[in-house]
């Protein structure tokens, strides 16, 4: 099922366009909705102007009619009063529509500095992809049949990202998608995260931290199915990822480009920003904003751990991660047991690394698990953890704690509170035996 929403003017019939060769070539109905606001229908109430919804709802008729009749599927018309993002998003979900279509522009005007336009308000408070339209040419050219949709997909690598990839690749099950994954990245950030000293060049990565990204994206896109070609790409971006994501799009002549949204409240989303609302401002192709547990595999997806960091000071306290950490690794996967050394190394370090093999769990290499081990120089044990998970590529970190809290916590730090303040990754603290 698809969901369009009409204001009858021509940015909407042409959105309604697109969704009618969507619907073709998912094979599935198309509902078209026009939505009375609540004002207008108070005021035709109060001067018994019932003709006012007959004369709606007989052109959203005759409008479905012609989209049913033009592109051979069938179009049922929806006229409703009520508030529009939330009667839309309420008939979408109550027909569990796979997908609801807008127009990027409406007859009326929106106060956009403020509030946006009705096609963003939708997609940030909708838990259904929404297709913003502005070049239905494209669309209705690959649902025929006779094009390759140009896709991008902007990403962090996460699970709000994963569900915009994962949109992205169904789309190629139904036709020829050129897809490219594109991840913009902080350059100060990502050289502070795997440790490495400047100088940081303005307007690139260095090359040993462009190769750890793009280990990363590729881990983390994992193979991609379907038809058409795939390209990975990391970019450098000063600023708002949003205005980067819009320039590359325009760049790469991308017919759609594919962002997810982060479900925030409004007051949330007026103060942090939202990068999918950006990107509804500034791109200039067609727009899908895909809501983290749109499809049931988002939902159910069981995260699978191949490589986790086990930190130890050597303490009993902090071995006591060890055999949990290898107990979170798949069959086949990696334990990295690091130590991080904070003052000057000396002559007993080397001696370190016996005393890391000497801590694996004895049978754990019949069970296909793998164990390398690290002994590096670091000014803080937390600045080590944190460069070694990002450099290393780990799933997870594992890490005893001393179960502080409140103003022990505040006086004495902690180690594995400043780990878990940055880590990109699930960390899982491991507390200290109580007594019965």
């Amino acid at each position: 099922m698809i969901i369009c929403g009409t204001d009858f003017s021509e940015s909407a019939t042409r959105a309604g366009e697109a969704a009618a060769a969507l619907a073709k070539r998912f094979k599935v109905p198309l509902k078209l909705v026009h939505v009375i606001s609540d004002i207008g229908a108070e005021l035709a109430i109060a001067n018994n102007q019932t003709a006012l919804y007959d004369r709606l709802s007989q052109r959203l008729r005759d409008q479905a009619l012609e989209l049913g009749k033009r592109f051979g599927i069938d179009v049922e018309a929806i006229a409703v009063p009520g508030f529009v993002c939330d009667k839309i998003i309420e008939i979408a979900k109550a027909h569990q529509a796979r997908l609801i279509v807008m127009s990027a522009l409406g007859e009326k005007k929106q106060h956009q500095w403020l509030l946006g336009s009705m096609a963003e308000r939708v997609a940030q408070a909708s838990p259904i992809p929404v297709l913003v339209v502005r070049d239905s040419a494209s669309i209705q050219a690959w649902a025929n049949g006779d094009e390759v949709l140009r896709t991008m997909v902007g990403v962090e690598i996460g699970s709000t990202s994963k569900a915009a990839l994962r949109w992205a690749v169904d789309l190629r099950t139904f036709g020829q998608c050129d897809l490219l994954v594109n991840h913009v990245v902080w350059p100060i950030g990502e050289h502070m995260r795997l440790g490495i000293s400047s100088p940081i060049p303005l307007d690139s990565i260095r090359p040993e931290v462009h190769e750890v990204l793009m280990r990363d994206l590729r881990e983390w896109a994992d193979d991609v199915p379907g038809l058409g070609e795939v390209a990975l790409t990391v970019n450098p971006g000063w600023g708002r990822v949003d205005n980067h994501l819009a320039s590359l799009a325009a760049e790469a002549r991308a017919d759609l480009l594919v962002v997810g949204t982060h479900q925030r409240a409004m007051t949330a989303r007026l103060w942090q920003g939202s990068v999918s609302r950006g990107v509804l401002h500034h791109a200039s192709c067609n727009v899908v904003c895909v809501p983290r547990g749109a499809s049931a595999e988002d939902r159910d997806v069981v995260p699978t751990f191949r490589r986790v960091l086990i930190p130890t000071d050597f303490s009993a306290l902090a071995n006591r991660a060890i055999p949990v950490g290898y107990g979170l690794v798949a069959p086949g996967g990696i334990v990295h047991l690091l130590h991080v050394v904070t003052r000057r190394p000396g002559e007993d370090d080397l001696n370190k690394v016996d005393q890391l093999r000497a801590l694996v769990p004895k049978g754990v290499a019949a069970k296909g698990i793998v164990t390398e081990v690290e002994v590096l120089q670091e000014e803080d044990a937390w600045t080590g953890i944190w460069h070694a998970a990002g450099r290393l590529g780990a799933d997870a970190i594992c890490m005893g704690t001393h179960g502080r809290s409140g103003i022990a916590e505040a006086v004495l730090g902690s180690q594995a509170r400043e780990v878990v303040q940055r880590a990109q990754q699930p960390v899982i603290l491991v507390p200290p035996e109580r007594e019965s």
